[in-house]
């Protein structure tokens, strides 16, 4: 059974994003342009498209790789200088890397085991509808929630074209594909619920504007960062609701899929102690036995 914490915690992927142990193709040789060098270390277009999340590559690339850039250069100017005061040869710095790289090896193996095993981490539209069903009283809405279109144009005259189309009765897909300048991110997040605190909290100005309109209102246009703005409220939820199964799915699924991975490798993890006891693998002690040591370390300490 889940946890009512782990219901009301954002969900997190299981594991760490690190090298695993499955076999991995041959590196590929990266001759893309570089972007900074400090010594003998280069940063190219490709390893910097590669660490930047998607996201922000999409609002503006350039921007994104500058500040990627930055990042990277003052990182490894720090570097250097830690190497250069040899830091790493400090017994407490090395103590530290090892417990990191201990840490590491775990995740990578528990991420491993959980390859072994995707076919087992499978969780049916069923198993989740089920889990709501059992636990509904668990799923209540902390705060008022909408459902929104946001659009956002270049211009006030495309703004105010849009917010004409709309009213005149045109489909929203149709509107937003012609004057959007995000169309794709902006039909997406139409389809969503949203905290009534977090809708679109980026532009306050629209936020305030979404506690005033009534439902199928257009708000006034907003001039905001450069391009212009406006809003229509959709639905509304209050707070103490029960929301709807469909706005879970995706979030039960994922609540479910961590608790099968937990029992994985939480069996495979006793699974390799009871081999090792079974072998001989190691030795321990009893608590009272402990606790002598323990008494014994700390009258030697005084």
């Amino acid at each position: 059974m889940i946890s009512d914490s782990l219901i009301k915690c954002t969900i997190v992927s299981v594991g760490a994003v690190f090298v695993m142990f499955a076999c991995t193709p041959s590196e590929q040789v990266d001759d893309s342009p570089t972007l900074a060098q400090v010594g003998n270390k280069s940063l190219t277009v490709e390893e910097a498209l590669e660490n930047i999340p998607s996201f922000v590559l999409h609002d503006d690339t350039l921007s994104a790789v500058q500040r990627y850039k930055e990042q990277w250069l003052n990182s490894q100017i720090t570097l250097r200088e830690a190497e250069r005061l040899q830091l790493d040869q400090n017994p407490d710095i090395q103590r530290r890397i090892e417990r990191l790289r201990n840490q590491l090896l775990e995740e990578a193996l528990k991420e491993y085991v959980l390859q072994e095993h995707s076919d087992e981490l499978e969780v049916t539209r069923e198993e989740a509808q089920n889990y709501f069903q059992a636990n509904k009283d668990k799923f209540v809405l902390d705060e008022d929630y909408v459902r929104f279109r946001h659009i956002t144009t270049s211009t006030r005259a495309e703004a105010d074209n849009a917010k004409n189309a709309l009213m005149s009765g045109r489909s929203w897909e149709d509107v937003v594909n012609q004057y959007s300048t995000n169309p794709e991110l902006q039909l997406r997040e139409s389809t969503q619920y949203w905290p009534q605190s977090m809708a679109v909290s980026d532009i306050p100005m629209l936020n305030r504007y979404l506690n005033i309109i009534g439902i199928s209102e257009i708000s006034p246009v907003h001039f905001f960062r450069g391009e212009y703005h406006f809003v229509q409220l959709r639905e509304q939820r209050n707070e103490g609701d029960h929301p709807d199964f469909n706005w879970l799915i995706p979030q039960i699924r994922e609540w479910l899929k961590l608790e099968k991975s937990k029992r994985i490798t939480n069996a495979f993890v006793r699974n390799l102690y009871l081999q090792a006891e079974s072998n001989n693998e190691f030795d321990t002690y009893s608590s009272e036995e402990i606790e002598n040591r323990l008494t014994e370390y700390f009258s030697n300490s005084e």
